[in-house]
């Protein structure tokens, strides 16, 4: 299983899609987020990636060098068209321009619609918290189904991710960044490369099963992956219509019914802390509320409470040290997709 330290996983990566058409700069954008995925353990949104982003551009489903445009301002929103380009780069023109109008006015809204995948919520979300504001992030993925609705066997439903940032003075940002399914399809896509089997809740066959086989929901007829929540998948159900909703209507990027390209939709709402509330009265009640909840008694087995994004922090402090191990099947498909752009790489 190869290994790489963060900066000579980025170089490769920001190279493979300089060399498939993007800006050099952009590349990079791509390839940081990529990367930043993998260091903090979701390597469902890392460089796993980078074959099907190469399959896409050569499909003509990605415009690899496509210019973002604002098609709609005013002083609290923007609407941004990325033109079929790579959602990383459109979503980070979307949070400077979040910012900069929170600044200017409190709030902001800002919608992505025509825009790739946009990889990992979190990125974005908490580099919004670490300047002192609040962002709430909401996804949708069209026209792919892979989530059955609640008492159905039938994909109708994207896996709609939300994420939450909130500041704290005394330590990292508060980051909630999870999908309304019970599971990210990029996690089924690990697992099925790894070898390994799925845990109990997450999928279920072509004829409404459960099954432990990944294989399952890239078969023909596919499975599916099941809400969020268990035996109250209900609740998962529920916040999934919430997100396409607002992600896929409100924000204009079109919701499941419509059989289009792939594309995300996204909805990013930003507020900023000062102007809300004032920074002191803010980090008075957060920080207490922080260390009250983190003083509960551990039940057994468990060394200490966590808050939202502390476990992601924990895997990147190790994986800086003993690096980013990329399956060896996942690495033969970048090499294998590296090579048709002109590029060798080892490892």
């Amino acid at each position: 299983m190869p290994v790489f330290s963060p900066a000579s996983l980025t170089e490769t990566t920001a190279s493979i899609f300089a060399a498939a058409g993007m800006r050099v700069d952009e590349a990079r954008v791509v390839a940081e987020l990529l990367v930043e995925a993998n260091l903090v353990g979701h390597d469902s949104h890392g460089v796993i990636r980078i074959p099907q982003y190469l399959g896409q551009v050569e499909a003509g489903d990605i415009v690899p060098d496509a210019a973002v445009e604002v098609v709609h301002e005013a002083p609290t929103l923007a609407v941004l068209d990325a033109h079929w380009g790579f959602g990383q780069v459109a979503m980070s023109r979307g949070v400077d321009m979040a910012l900069e109008k929170a600044r200017a006015t409190g709030m902001a809204a800002i919608s992505v619609r025509q825009a790739n995948h946009v990889g990992r919520l979190g990125s974005y979300v908490e580099r919004i918290a670490e300047e002192t504001a609040v962002a709430l992030m909401f996804v949708n993925g069209a026209p792919v189904c892979r989530m059955a609705p609640w008492g159905g066997r039938e994909a109708r439903h994207g896996t709609n991710p939300i994420a939450m940032a909130f500041p704290s003075r005394s330590g990292p940002p508060v980051v909630l960044d999870m999908t309304t399914s019970a599971v990210a399809e990029g996690k089924v896509r690990v697992q099925r490369n790894r070898g390994a089997e799925v845990p109990d809740g997450w999928l279920l066959d072509a004829e409404g099963q459960p099954t432990n086989d990944p294989n399952t929901l890239y078969a023909d007829p596919p499975g599916t992956i099941l809400p969020l929540g268990g035996s109250l998948g209900h609740k998962g159900y529920g916040l999934n219509v919430a997100v396409e909703l607002l992600a896929g209507a409100l924000a204009g990027a079109g919701c499941l019914a419509q059989d289009r390209r792939f594309r995300n939709g996204a909805l990013l709402l930003v507020l900023d802390v000062e102007k809300l509330v004032g920074l002191d009265a803010y980090f008075a009640e957060a920080d207490t509320y922080i260390d009250f909840v983190k003083s509960a008694a551990t039940a057994p087995g468990v060394k200490a409470i966590l808050m939202p994004g502390d476990s992601e922090r924990a895997i990147a402090e190790k994986r800086k040290v003993e690096g980013i191990f990329i399956e060896d099947e996942t690495w033969a498909q970048i090499v294998a997709s590296a090579a048709k752009v002109g590029v060798e790489v080892s490892g």
